[in-house]
């Protein structure tokens, strides 16, 4: 019971965190793009992806840290915890001082390879600059942010969340009401915020985790090998990440221009806050998983990952499919200096991107058991061929078709519809020695579902004009409503409702304790 509950404790405080963060963006990007020019907004999102790119080689040491060293401090094997934790300290800073040299000189020529309108180069190479040097600060204090997943206290990661956003908001409004509109203040608040972030983490793995102490006589070479051989294959996910979701504005920008990479990312904000969501939901389920995992019950484990399937597509199918519906008069209202062209192409390109995320929200927690059990191998091969095949065919349909930047996103759907239903239920069935259909089950569930709520939100926005947010909201939530009765009784059975009401009505108690 007390798992249970921290599980509610960890969600229902990360959505919190989550909805202000939403409702902080929601304010300052239309802000922002109306002080600094639509056609410059999208090399903000085209930096965080290129961090993203660093990150390759990064993850191979780093990806798999969270787990050894939550199983060490569940065993109370602290000296293995400290040895993994110092090693991969030293070895972040070394190879954050190593990649600064390339990095600074690319920032140095950054438009000789991107398409940067002449006015904006040293705006845009401020930014990221400011992006960069968070980057590498956070890789060298990496190891601190593990102590709240090992001590499944999600939530204080979440209230701190919340604290950053105030940071963050705080200096932007300022910076931008005092000084001259330029993109790079939001470089230069996330460096800020990047301060915070380190402070806390370090104060957080000295409260949680007393036992972890960096120790450089503890650092081992053998530690950072050991992790490396599991982590390589995280690291390959990674790049098949990059390929499939990380390489799309850069290909915009290269082969089209800066204004379409500019709707290309704003068609990525609201699919990426609901991937967040997603990644909240199954996240909760994280740590407790590695812990009955690292226990051995496997009855005990493959239940629990079947009713984790099952609350996370409860929870976050709805938010989809609703977006779907009406996220055109979403954009309209939300970012008014776009056309009435430019809004059409924003929500296709919208729908293309979460075309794939309807049915995969029925299975998003298998992915984490190839993290849990550590069965990479398969999984990283066929996500880095899919993401080859998504670039190449990108970049082919892109310059041989008058698909323009919708090209850039058919491929990638296609693909990640095929893994949804031809590899990760099956592979996850066989890693965990159960039958072949086993999570098809929630699958197939889940898409009766929604095509039920689907049919209900068109008619809905059929019949129902939508001028306002007020307009929106109504609609929003009323369509939300039956959705997740609709959920409720084909999704869940009844120990996944006992659940979720438990969860419910246990909100305001589990924040007092």
């Amino acid at each position: 019971m007390e798992g249970k509950k921290r599980i509610a404790i960890n969600m229902v405080a990360q959505f919190i965190s989550f909805v202000i963060n939403i409702a902080i963006n929601f304010y300052l990007t239309p802000y922002i793009t109306a002080n600094v020019g639509k056609e410059v907004y999208g090399f903000v999102n085209l930096a965080f992806q290129t961090t993203g790119y660093i990150t390759i080689f990064t993850t191979a040491l780093n990806a798999m840290l969270g787990r050894y060293i939550t199983i060490s401090l569940s065993k109370k094997d602290y000296e293995s915890a400290n040895i993994y934790f110092s090693s991969v300290i030293l070895a972040n800073i070394i190879m954050s001082v190593v990649m600064a040299g390339p990095t600074a000189i690319g920032l140095m020529f950054l438009d000789k390879w991107l398409h940067i309108p002449a006015q904006y180069v040293s705006d845009v190479k401020l930014l990221w600059f400011f992006i960069f040097v968070d980057f590498f600060l956070g890789l060298c204090t990496n190891c601190y942010g593990i102590a709240t997943y090992a001590r499944n206290r999600l939530d204080l990661g979440a209230r701190r969340s919340l604290e950053n956003n105030v940071i963050r908001v705080v200096m932007l409004l300022g910076l931008f009401y005092f000084f001259e509109p330029k993109v790079w203040y939001v470089g230069a608040s996330k460096f800020v915020v990047g301060f915070w972030i380190i402070i806390t983490n370090v104060y957080y793995t000295r409260t949680l985790t007393p036992e972890l102490r960096y120790d450089r006589a503890k650092v081992r070479l053998s530690a950072i090998k050991e992790l490396v051989k599991v982590g390589v294959w995280s690291s390959v996910q990674q790049l098949s990440t990059i390929l499939i979701n990380g390489c799309d504005m850069l290909i915009t920008n290269k082969c089209i221009d800066a204004a379409s990479m500019t709707l290309m990312g704003f068609s990525k904000t609201i699919p990426n806050y609901l991937m967040s969501i997603i990644g909240i939901v199954a996240g909760s389920f994280g740590p407790q998983m590695m812990i009955i995992y690292a226990e051995g019950d496997m009855n005990k484990f493959v239940k629990y990952v079947k009713s984790a399937i099952k609350v996370c597509g409860f929870i976050c199918s709805i938010p989809i499919i609703g977006f779907t519906v009406f996220g055109s008069s979403f954009f309209s209202l939300w970012i008014p200096v776009l056309s009435t062209g430019e809004v059409r192409t924003v929500q296709i390109l919208s729908i293309m991107i979460l075309a794939q995320t309807v049915f995969d929200v029925y299975i998003y927690p298998l992915y984490s058991v190839t993290q849990v059990t550590a069965r990479l191998r398969l999984p990283v091969l066929v996500s880095i061929g899919i993401g080859v095949a998504n670039v190449i065919g990108s970049v082919v349909l892109c310059l041989n078709t008058n698909l323009g930047v919708y090209a850039i996103q058919i491929v990638s759907s296609v693909l990640l519809i095929a893994r949804v239903f031809f590899f990760a239920p099956l592979y996850a069935a066989y890693i965990l020695n159960q039958k072949w259909y086993t999570f098809y089950t929630p699958l197939f569930r889940g898409m009766a579902a929604t095509a039920v709520s689907l049919v209900i939100f068109i008619a809905v926005a059929m019949h129902v004009t939508i001028d306002s947010w007020v307009d929106l909201f109504i609609c929003g939530a009323v369509c939300g409503a039956i959705g997740y009765a609709v959920n409720y009784i084909i999704v869940l059975d009844k120990e996944e409702r006992e659940m979720v009401g438990r969860m419910i009505r246990r909100k305001l108690p589990m924040f007092r304790s």
